[in-house]
């Protein structure tokens, strides 16, 4: 998931597949522990790259050196110069497999869904002297919420806040401490034109020069989200609080904010503490929009209900619909006349998949549909015409 994370953020800068300068075949020389990919990791680990956006597999390095840091970090030919290993024949069955696929080259990704990261937002955070130091992990959080779309397949876009927001039926904000009036500007259009967007704890407190907004929260964000924030309470580890959200209680961690009702609508409230039975999760309708408040991080059970409740109301589904159980995913590229369809098996056990639309396996050449069943770590690319959707 991380991976498939930091990927669509990369081809997300331009809108455009990127190339894959360095990749090892096996194990790395950096890590504590400096473990060797288990056989058929490393093309699927390859062709989750391809599946995300990146049109090549490249390699640090070709040879091992006799000396220096590297010469132990994995490479394509190794200390003893063989072509009969296992890493070599691995390389050259991911060769065989680039070249059957070769046309997917130059299609693209398409997302309803964009998730916001800042760069100088996450240099503000960690330069924050304030809330708690270790548990910001800004961009951990951002996975955090891109998890949920990704154990469902749908497709993602990380962007900057450059990017134009009007193509997303969703835009997902987490902890934009740093926020310059330009941004907040872009955010409050996006809504008023019919926009859906998420926010959390720890937005809007600083402009892009990390000075503090005076006089509370912007004007813009009150406006679009119809709550002030007044305090923000950062948890110790033993500290607990619940939020309730569709008669179920979800646990809080790290940290809350306390939110002063304006004219939202309150989806849940906190449990305990001085600020108990007040606004944790607010939504306020705006122009042709909605804007939703997360004042609290919250588990990862939360967000799979928020976000599945989000996804059924603005109709944002998978391209492809392919059953499958944790572990596996499917992405998909396309251009302008196919889909190109990678169901990944990233669990150490064989797992059923049921394709519930003609595909043809671009590897094989046969028809997928119906039942089948993926081998451990094994990867299936197929496409579809998209004059036969």
């Amino acid at each position: 998931m991380k991976v498939g994370f930091i990927n669509d953020l990369y081809r997300s800068l331009k809108q455009q597949p990127f190339i894959l300068m360095e990749s090892t075949p096996s194990g790395v020389n950096w890590q504590n522990v400096n473990k060797a990919k288990r056989p058929g990791m490393h093309i699927l680990s390859s062709l989750q790259m391809i599946a995300h956006g990146s049109d090549s597999v490249m390699y640090f390095q070709w040879r091992k050196s006799r000396g220096s840091a590297e010469k132990f970090h994995g490479a394509v030919v190794d200390h003893d110069n063989r072509s009969d290993n296992r890493v070599f024949k691995e390389v050259a069955k991911l060769g065989e497999i680039l070249e059957k696929i070769g046309k997917i080259t130059g299609s693209n990704r398409q997302s309803e869904v964009g998730i916001l990261y800042d760069w100088e937002n996450n240099w503000a955070l960690n330069d924050a002297q304030g809330f708690a130091m270790e548990t910001k992990r800004y961009p951990q959080t951002l996975q955090e919420h891109y998890r949920f779309f990704w154990e469902r397949d749908i497709p993602v876009d990380v962007i900057t806040k450059k990017k134009d927001f009007s193509r997303y039926k969703l835009l997902i904000a987490p902890m934009l401490y740093l926020a310059s009036g330009e941004t907040l500007g872009k955010l409050k259009e996006y809504v008023k034109n019919g926009g859906t967007l998420v926010m959390t704890y720890l937005s809007g407190l600083v402009d892009e020069n990390d000075l503090v907004y005076l006089g509370g929260w912007p004007k813009e964000l009150q406006e679009v989200f119809g709550i002030t924030p007044l305090e923000i309470d950062t948890y110790y580890p033993k500290d607990k609080n619940s939020v309730t959200y569709e008669n179920k209680t979800f646990v809080v961690k790290d940290y809350a904010t306390v939110i002063e009702n304006r004219s939202a609508a309150v989806l849940g409230e906190y449990l305990e503490d001085f600020y108990a039975h007040t606004p944790a999760i607010t939504v306020h309708p705006f122009g042709k929009g909605k804007a939703y408040f997360l004042g609290a991080r919250l588990e990862a059970a939360f967000h799979q209900a928020f976000y599945g409740n989000l996804t059924e109301e603005l109709g944002i589904k998978p391209p492809v619909t392919v059953r499958h159980g944790k572990g596996v995913s499917v992405q998909v590229r396309r251009d302008e006349a196919h889909e190109y369809v990678f169901v990944m098996n990233f669990t150490e056990e064989k797992q059923p998949v049921a394709f519930e639309t003609e595909l043809k396996d671009l590897l094989t050449g046969e028809t997928l549909y119906g039942e089948t069943v993926l081998e451990k770590y094994e990867v299936k690319i197929a496409e579809r015409s998209l004059s036969s959707r």
